[in-house]
């Protein structure tokens, strides 16, 4: 995730922690961890500081978390672009594992 490399050394460690929670408790740790943005997508909070930090994910049917974006929050709500790409990245990710799946079962 480019955005993440591009984040000062201390930021990036916070950032990683909140991943590390996300990874052993789930998306059932609720808030003020991980809040839900739309249906299908939610979203991990973390603040070091002054500054505020946000990933959205997903949650596939295995539960496995599937991480779509990030950025550096400037303003009160979660700007609409930032929720537009993360859609944009869920729907094509969906895309891509059912060409995979369909490959997989040879119906080409």
């Amino acid at each position: 995730m480019e955005w993440l490399d591009s984040l000062h050394d201390k930021h990036t460690a916070k950032v990683l922690r909140s991943m590390d929670l996300l990874e052993e408790f789930g998306p059932g740790i609720g808030m003020p961890h991980v809040e839900n943005i739309t249906e299908n997508i939610r979203c991990l909070r973390t603040k070091q500081g002054s500054n505020i930090f946000r990933v959205l994910f997903f949650t596939l049917v295995d539960q496995r978390l599937i991480l779509l974006s990030g950025f550096t929050k400037k303003t009160p709500k979660t700007p609409p672009a930032e929720i537009e790409r993360a859609i944009g990245y869920r729907n094509d990710f969906l895309e891509q594992q059912k060409r995979k799946k369909k490959g997989s079962d040879g119906n080409e």
